[in-house]
């Protein structure tokens, strides 16, 4: 009769631990499913909420970018992010390039960008479809500067005034 209740015992709390490991692994599962869900909220919501890096337009600063020929999408979402236009990242701004018009229309190039700008304004500047305010053709090869140059020089007041007469 001892050995009953031993073995009674035994099996109590191998049913106690598999009805705890149970329920962490729930747990773990339900830790899992809200961080995916939060993340997978996050990046849809910086993906189809453009909203510009400055609130309004006297806080916009305008930034020259150059994209080189044969540059990714991703690598001019790369450099925007980092002069700062955009705040999702390249990853999002890679989206939102793959989910728009502009898709394959995006064109090397000096351009000027604005941080009140959104995402949508910028790809029709970086696609040319919209070229008022931006340096044209002939002026980049007047210049005889670099591209390296051209990237690390702030715009002109002149550009500047030039943006902003709209």
């Amino acid at each position: 009769m001892a050995k009953k209740k031993k073995d009674t015992g035994y099996k109590a709390a191998l049913f106690g631990a598999r009805g705890i490991l149970k329920t962490l692994i729930y747990i773990c599962g339900l830790v899992i499913i809200l961080y995916l869900g939060k993340t997978t909220y996050t990046f849809g919501y910086d993906v189809f909420n453009q909203k510009p890096v400055a609130e309004s337009e006297a806080k916009g600063q305008d930034v020259t970018v150059v994209v080189k020929d044969g540059t990714s999408t991703y690598g001019i979402g790369k450099l925007l992010y980092e002069k700062g236009l955009i705040t999702g990242g390249p990853r999002v701004f890679w989206v939102q390039v793959r989910t728009s018009d502009y898709y394959g229309k995006l064109e090397k190039g000096t351009y000027i960008l604005n941080t009140h700008q959104t995402v949508d304004d910028m790809l029709k500047i970086l696609s040319k479809e919209e070229t008022k305010g931006q340096p044209s053709e002939e002026d980049e090869g007047e210049e005889g500067g670099s591209e390296e140059d051209a990237a690390s020089v702030p715009p002109t007041e002149e550009e500047g005034t030039q943006e902003g007469g709209e």
